[in-house]
């Protein structure tokens, strides 16, 4: 693979789009990571009208969500990315043994 996408990628099967998409999907985790993160912190000063150790509670595993869910969500999409390049290197290996033959 040289990098490089054309719109004949899409109909062809030759390169892999998914690596290239899943770039896009970690980038859209990572704001819906932030934004859950973010509101159960804003909710966490309704929390704090009826109990304010509940309330700073909530604020504490908002904060740690944030960063375990980030870390968690990084791993999962490694994970793709290594799978499929799994596939091309075994395309690689596959492509040596015929020009060995």
């Amino acid at each position: 693979m040289d990098g490089k996408f054309s719109i004949s990628d899409l109909t062809s099967f030759e390169n892999l789009v998914a690596p290239k998409v899943l770039k896009i999907v970690y980038w859209l985790g990572l704001i819906g990571i932030a934004l859950a993160c973010l509101a159960s912190f804003v909710g966490a000063f309704g929390v704090m009208q009826y109990s304010f150790a509940s309330g700073l509670g909530t604020m504490l595993v908002s904060i740690i969500a944030l960063g375990f869910g980030a870390l968690m969500w990084r791993v999962v999409i490694e994970m793709y990315l290594v799978i499929f390049g799994i596939y091309e290197r075994l395309g690689d290996i596959k492509d040596g043994l015929k020009k060995d033959v």
